[in-house]
């Protein structure tokens, strides 16, 4: 079968999805969010899910976007967010803390409907608990579903069904025995909700969801752009404070620059952008912002990076998708103000650099599929769910 014959299936697959699932019997949904953008997809979610069905009991681990879509909050994972062995190491406490509540709470009552997101360190472990007590499990966001050689081994057994951003993620899955569907990248319909100006100017600064990538991610980023006579655009993660971005950027000695969230109406706005590596690497792209990725982090990071030495091409997620170093990365010593303001100059007017990386993020568009997976995927969900109670 050809690629786009397949890709086709995989689109179908997810279709028919709805007549595969059978009668709900549950009534409950549990959403688990480790970091930032978990929770922002677990607010979509709630908030489709809570207005076809308000009779609904909408719980879980997130943050403030979640809690303000109608979850309750059994634990917090605002600050859960770490890279490396040194920063994960610091939050061990608190995802403990959470892993913890959330097993009382989903001891109690009657078992629902599991919906765990990415984050594979905990919900890999909440999903064997949520499978023992008798809950259904539909993976949002499978962790590694970017990868094209692999998915999780233990992913079939754990889960009732899998909504995966990438169609290839489908596709092994499914080999894999999993009732895996892909209904395209939940980004793609996020950024079709913002209204974008007729006329794009000046720079998004995206400096990270953890609150040590900001303080130093800044600290390069400012400089680079001090003296560019251009908007400047401060768009913090929903798990950041806007005070604390605005802050971080005073002290980085940085100039005058607007506070927008949320960040993808930022990205929609401006020209390029600057963005520390993460799912926001994808937002930009999908937001077709030619962006420059930076990632800066304190010395113990450093020490840790020249230590270990990690193998890996690319840290961004457009140029991991598209295997090739479409986006100029900066990673540690070489994010200095110098570097940015280099490859960030020729992506903001119209010349070779401009049009290369627009043709390139164009292609990681076609990657993520349809621009409603958002819809789809909250009606499989509210297809496990048993009828509302006639009055």
């Amino acid at each position: 079968m050809s690629e786009i014959g397949t890709l086709a299936a995989v689109q179908r697959a997810g279709a028919d999805a709805l007549t595969q699932v059978g009668a709900g019997v549950h009534t409950r949904v549990f959403f688990s969010a480790g970091e930032a953008s978990g929770d922002a997809y677990a607010a979509e979610l709630a908030s489709r899910i809570g207005e076809a069905r308000p009779d609904v009991d909408l719980e879980g681990v997130g943050g403030q976007l979640s809690q303000g879509a109608g979850v309750h909050l059994v634990a917090s994972s605002q600050d859960w967010g770490a890279v490396g062995i040194i920063e994960s190491l610091k939050v061990v406490p608190q995802v403990w803390q959470g892993y913890r509540a959330a097993v009382a709470h989903l001891r109690r009552g009657r078992p629902g409907l599991f919906v765990p997101i990415d984050y594979g360190y905990l919900n890999i472990k909440l999903c064997r608990q949520a499978r023992a007590l008798g809950w259904r499990v539909v993976y949002f966001i499978p962790p590694g579903s970017w990868r094209r050689t692999k998915q999780g081994a233990d992913l079939p057994g754990l889960t009732d069904a899998i909504i995966t951003p990438f169609s290839w993620s489908a596709t092994m899955l499914q080999e894999m025995g999993a009732n895996a569907h892909w209904f395209g990248h939940p980004l793609r319909q996020m950024l079709k909700q913002v209204d974008a100006p007729a006329v794009r100017s000046g720079i998004a600064v995206l400096p990270g969801s953890r609150h040590h990538e900001i303080e130093h991610n800044l600290k390069a980023i400012a400089p680079a752009l001090k003296g560019l006579n251009v908007p400047i655009r401060l768009a913090p993660a929903p798990n950041v404070t806007s005070d604390e971005v605005a802050q971080a950027w005073v002290r980085a000695g940085g100039g005058e620059c607007e506070v927008v969230r949320p960040a993808r109406a930022a990205l929609v706005a401006s020209r390029a952008a600057v963005v520390c590596s993460g799912t926001a690497t994808l937002e930009a792209a999908l937001a077709l912002t030619p962006t420059v990725v930076t990632y800066r982090g304190p010395w113990t990071m450093e020490l840790e990076y020249r230590i270990r030495k990690p193998k890996f091409d690319f840290i961004s997620l457009p140029n991991i998708l598209l295997q090739r170093d479409a986006l100029p990365e900066l990673l540690q010593r070489e994010a200095t103000p110098e570097a940015i303001r280099a490859a960030l100059l020729p992506l903001l007017d119209d010349g070779p650099e401009r049009e290369a990386q627009l043709a390139a993020i164009k292609e990681v568009q076609d990657f993520c599929g349809p621009s409603n997976a958002l819809d789809e995927s909250a009606k499989m969900i509210l297809a496990w769910l048993a009828p509302p109670l006639e009055p």
